[in-house]
C-alpha cells in the first residue's frame, strides 16, 4: 500500500518537472536570447 503512494508521489514529481522544465525552455531563452541575437 504504501509503495503506491510512493510510486504516485514520484510520478507526480517527474510530471511537474517535465511542466517546469518545458516553461523554463519556454521564458528564459527568450529572456537571455535577445542579446545573442542581437550579436549575429
Amino acid at each position: 500500500m504504501a509503495t503506491e503512494y510512493v510510486q504516485f508521489a514520484g510520478a507526480l514529481v517527474l510530471f511537474l518537472a517535465i511542466l517546469i522544465g518545458s516553461y523554463w525552455f519556454v521564458y528564459v531563452p527568450d529572456r537571455g536570447g535577445s542579446s545573442e541575437d542581437d550579436n549575429r
